[in-house]
């Protein structure tokens, strides 16, 4: 019997993954793509080449601002996404380090003069479908 119990046990067990969309919203021009990193430690973030996940979206008019991950694992994640206005895969920054290019922060992180602790973008992900929406802004509208 325990064996039984033991072989039945994987078919009651709840859902430990599944899909997050993320729609970005402010756009505002339609060129170049978008550039989401996903974190799921604070050591890694907001670093894009130590993302536990990422994905891009090329922009065209017309279509849909929203990224998906697929089969995520239920757990704690911050999400940075920017806008590559000229497609050359990094955030493009001043002399001074000021991004000159749109991006957002998970929760809509607004700071300006440092990025953005992983506590402060963090959130929980635990359904088996979960929408955020993220508004790109220029670091001068921040």
């Amino acid at each position: 019997m325990n064996f039984l119990l033991i072989f039945l046990f994987p078919l009651f067990q709840t859902e430990q993954s599944g899909l997050l969309q993320v729609k970005v919203t402010n756009v505002q021009e339609h060129k170049g793509s978008i550039r989401m990193a996903v974190y799921n430690h604070e050591k890694s973030f907001p670093s894009e080449s130590h993302s536990f996940r990422g994905g891009v979206l090329s922009l065209a008019p017309g279509i849909a601002h929203t990224l998906s991950c697929h089969n995520l694992p239920f757990g704690q994640y911050a999400i940075a996404v920017y806008q590559d206005l000229n497609n050359n895969g990094k955030m493009d920054k001043n002399g001074l380090g000021i991004p000159t290019e749109p991006y957002a922060f998970s929760n809509n992180v607004r700071v300006k003069w440092r990025s953005p602790r992983f506590g402060e973008a963090a959130f929980v992900f635990g359904q088996a479908r979960q929408e955020l929406v993220l508004s790109l802004k220029r670091w001068s509208e921040y």
